[in-house]
């Protein structure tokens, strides 16, 4: 009888553990993408400022395509904010829990990364 009881606790233990994994998964993944849509995103620039200027001055327009486009590679979307500092990416997307199906909802993940210009 223990046994009987002990089994479905067992099986939704095993099914948080499973899915907190996957989480974590697309939240690392999700980092990843977002450090590299910036570092895309700061090679993009500005030839013209940049020799009028002799340091390195962004393209704000193709930065956030640059990003734009590194993050819709992986299914993710994004905010992108580009200073004469730097770029920062704001990178989202959803998790959809599968050995929990509790209901039609997701799981949203966020990350964000930043490259600051040397110029």
């Amino acid at each position: 009888m223990f046994l009987l009881l002990l089994v479905p606790v067992l099986m939704v233990v095993f099914a948080l553990v499973w899915e907190a994994g996957h989480m974590l998964t697309v939240r690392t993944e999700l980092m990843g993408a977002a450090r590299e849509a910036a570092r895309a995103a700061t090679h993009r620039l500005d030839e013209g400022e940049t020799l009028a200027r002799n340091a390195p001055v962004l393209d704000e327009a193709g930065a956030r395509k640059a990003a734009a486009r590194q993050l819709r590679a992986v299914d993710a979307e994004g905010l992108v904010t580009v200073t004469e500092d730097g770029v920062t990416v704001l990178a989202r997307t959803s998790y959809t829990p599968v050995l929990l199906p509790l209901g039609p909802w997701e799981i949203e993940a966020e990350a964000t990364a930043t490259v600051v210009s040397n110029g």
